[in-house]
């Protein structure tokens, strides 16, 4: 009889307590000594406490295990472990509580819940993650004949309706195809790209921001707008552009054309945006169609490139907001020393503006700790 998706993350819940057990057991014994059971049972209802084997249902008892955790976070496990393993802990205490109502799990949502648990199993080093890997690889062998057959459906989805075979109005798609710089010389042909491609930025930011919501459920606002930004930049759009044909269907003057226009990764990725609106509105608004159409694009982008791109200097971010906003003299960093062993210090760095402070970080080295102080103050004025 087949495996359910249901049995498999109830599989994998077992075997992320069984990992995460003895973790537990043994961080709240260093802080509360043999105390710490009685510390532990007080999250556990009072049907639960009132029996004698309270110790085996906490070790039983994932929910309870998970919650532990996150009321202890400050005072116990926050010392080795960071903000991603606690949104993995949180996550999975969502993944249980679900599980527990037999609800019905997706495929793609099961292998999502086993790859939660491997990667809490593996921050704890618990021996359990070889067994969570290879449950993973189980699921992932269903998932991905799925995902290959996505694979060649966006290029060739794209490329059909650049050559207006998805098109009900082929005069959005014209529109959507013509720079300025055609209109300018042929004034008959009315109205350019410039409209569609505004709308299509919207949908297109609003896409990646939902898709990468829905992928990384561990990452913050900050890394979140870092790698919308890095998915759906003027050189990845480009990049869509030329793989779905656009590159030499794009309606140019002669000057843009002989300016290179054709391999522009401005005009490439303005009028790929632009594409992508008029398919939005000969669909009738329907941004399902959309969705569909650009997912498995995002899909097709490497996470190591997303990750690279997202990690561009953030000094060098901040400084251009700064001279493009403010003033052209370049921000100002304080840098002292704030503690930590002479082989592991730790550094406290803050952003000035004029006199104006922006932003402030901490790192193991000043040059960390003024990359933390610049993110911080481009989170602040939220242009990530």
């Amino acid at each position: 009889m087949a495996v359910s998706n249901h049995e498999r993350i109830g599989r994998g819940l077992t075997l992320l307590n069984q990992g995460l057990y003895p973790y537990v057991k043994r961080e709240m014994q260093k802080v509360y000594g043999e105390g710490w059971l009685t510390i532990a049972t007080s999250y556990m209802s009072n049907d639960e406490t009132s029996k004698p084997e309270a110790e085996d249902i906490l070790g039983d008892n994932i929910s309870v295990l998970l919650t532990l955790i996150i009321k202890q976070w400050d005072q116990v496990f926050s010392k080795k472990l960071g903000y991603t393993e606690r949104a993995l802990v949180a996550e999975l205490i969502e993944t249980s509580k679900t599980w527990t109502h037999q609800s019905r799990f997706l495929t793609e949502d099961t292998y999502r819940a086993i790859d939660t648990i491997a990667r809490l199993l593996k921050a704890i080093s618990a021996p359990e993650v070889n067994v969570a890997q290879q449950q993973k690889q189980e699921v992932l062998a269903i998932l991905s004949p799925k995902q290959a057959e996505k694979a060649p459906f966006a290029k060739e989805k794209l490329a059909e309706i650049i050559k207006q075979q998805g098109f009900q109005d082929s005069s959005l798609l014209r529109r959507a195809l013509t720079h300025r710089s055609y209109v300018h010389e042929n004034p008959q042909e009315g109205e350019h790209n410039e409209r569609l491609e505004f709308l299509g930025d919207a949908l297109l930011t609003f896409l990646s921001g939902e898709y990468l919501y829905r992928r990384h459920p561990e990452k913050g606002e900050d890394e979140l707008t870092r790698r919308r930004s890095a998915l759906v930049d003027e050189k990845q759009l480009a990049k869509f552009a030329i793989e779905v044909g656009l590159d030499f269907r794009m309606r140019l003057g002669k000057g843009a054309t002989l300016e290179g226009g054709f391999q522009n990764p401005n005009l490439l990725s303005s009028t790929f945006e632009a594409v992508i609106a008029a398919y939005y509105l000969d669909n009738n608004y329907n941004i399902e169609a959309v969705r569909a159409v650009v997912e498995p694009l995002f899909d097709s982008v490497p996470e190591s490139i997303v990750q690279f791109r997202s990690n561009v200097d953030s000094k060098n971010r901040f400084q251009e907001w700064v001279q493009r906003n403010i003033t052209q003299t370049p921000p100002k960093y304080v840098t002292v020393q704030a503690g930590g062993s002479s082989h592991a210090p730790e550094f406290i760095a803050k952003v000035f503006v004029g006199d104006k402070e922006y932003g402030q970080g901490k790192g193991r080295s000043k040059k960390d700790a003024e990359k933390a102080a610049a993110e911080d103050a481009l989170a602040r004025v939220r242009v990530l």
